[in-house]
């Protein structure tokens, strides 16, 4: 049920973590307030395309910066010296020179040859579930395929799997806009108990070389340059935590847009190839992450009419930008052919998230597979929630009937 946007004040988080239905305050910000300073978040909050894109573009911003505020106020706790290390966390030009060596690892020839091995696992848990009738989209398929698809290329035993999923949701807590103590101390938690893990195998890598995802960035070179044994295992971390808490949300938000707009369902069964557009509307419409890393300002300067001080931070609202009407016609319709512009559900510039085609990937065989081979999918009864991840928007749940 839409909720009006008179009803929301404005000094909450704007991300509005678990709400139902976020987007009239998205667009009360975008009409009356664009740049809008949050009080809870104590920076400003970009509601426009036009604007996200100049921040995103401009480097003058730095997220080293903002990692340092964080470490003012909570410590150099072991979940910031994590993220001290990857590179969402990093400026150019150290972010730079670790893009370039672990980009390797992810090349198209790279990508397109993950697709058997995720087809395959789609189409195992399709198997298992076809028969019983009704199943929750989340638990039982969105949330296992991503971070085992993950597993796989990382050349992970598959009895490890199940273990691996368990650490990423406390590290994905500990990466929203707001932090709490509580909140980090539960990403120490998950994060300390997974490099520890990824350690063993990485050194036994640089032993027995091998073809897997782990193999290729410890073979990969940049200008005489190597990753270190940290390196990679912060590599391995935030390839867990970022693609699997993101595909995870795209594939639910995926399944709920098409039930609940049967006419585009109706067109994506009768032309399967309208897969990948799909995808990117669900992207755009229901954004994964509702917020890239906040940057700080390291100069005085202006963005859409407001002046910005040296030291302020600074973030996109996805949720708003991507439906930003001044770039988007018709925001709120689902389109699975809209060709309106690209949207920014996977950030842009500098920060162009490395494992977006990835994801898109996996979203797309899961998605499609679905579809393909579950021709009378429903929802059920009950009302839905959304799950509180920081920064993140996805289901808690999302029971169907077939």
């Amino acid at each position: 049920m839409p909720v009006a946007a008179e009803s929301f004040p404005l000094d909450v988080d704007p991300t509005l973590p678990g709400h139902p239905n976020p987007y009239p305050l998205f667009h009360r910000l975008r009409a009356d307030d664009p740049v809008h300073y949050s009080p809870f978040i104590g920076g400003w909050v970009l509601t426009r395309y036009a604007d996200a894109i100049a921040f995103l573009r401009d480097h003058r911003f730095s997220r080293v910066a903002f990692l340092d505020l964080m470490r003012a106020k909570f410590g150099n706790q072991p979940i910031l010296q994590l993220q001290a290390g990857e590179l969402a966390f990093n400026d150019p030009p150290i972010h730079t020179a670790l893009r370039g060596l672990i980009a390797k690892a992810f090349s198209p020839a790279a990508i397109a040859a993950a697709r058997p091995a995720i087809s395959a696992r789609v189409e195992e848990a399709l198997d298992r579930l076809a028969g019983a009738g009704r199943m929750d989209v989340i638990a039982d398929f969105a949330y296992p395929l991503p971070a085992d698809a993950i597993s796989a290329m990382l050349g992970v035993p598959p009895d490890d799997w199940a273990r691996l999923r368990g650490f990423v949701d406390g590290v994905i807590l500990s990466r929203g806009i707001v932090r709490t103590p509580e909140m980090i101390a539960e990403g120490d938690r998950s994060a300390r108990e997974f490099m520890d893990y990824l350690r063993r195998p990485v050194v036994e890598r640089r032993a027995r070389p091998t073809d897997d995802l782990l193999g290729a960035t410890i073979a990969a070179e940049e200008r005489g340059r190597r990753l270190s044994d940290e390196e990679i295992v912060t590599m391995a971390e935030q390839l867990f935590t970022a693609g699997h808490g993101t595909t995870r949300n795209l594939i639910g938000s995926a399944v709920l847009a098409l039930l609940q707009n049967p006419a585009e369902l109706a067109k994506l069964r009768a032309n399967p190839g309208l897969i990948e557009g799909a995808i990117e509307e669900v992207l755009r419409f229901e954004s994964p992450t509702q917020a890239p890393n906040p940057q700080v300002a390291t100069a005085e300067l202006e963005i859409g009419g407001r002046k910005i001080a040296k030291g302020d931070v600074v973030t996109v609202l996805i949720g708003a930008v991507n439906r930003d009407p001044a770039k988007f016609p018709d925001p709120d319709r689902f389109d699975i052919c809209r060709n309106d512009g690209e949207h920014l559900a996977f950030s842009h510039g500098t920060h162009y998230c490395l494992g977006a085609n990835l994801a898109r990937l996996q979203a797309q065989v899961a998605v499609g597979a679905l579809i393909r081979r579950i021709p009378h999918l429903r929802l059920a009864t009950g009302a839905l929630k959304w799950k509180v991840m920081g920064r993140f928007r996805g289901l808690e749940s999302l029971p169907v009937e077939f």
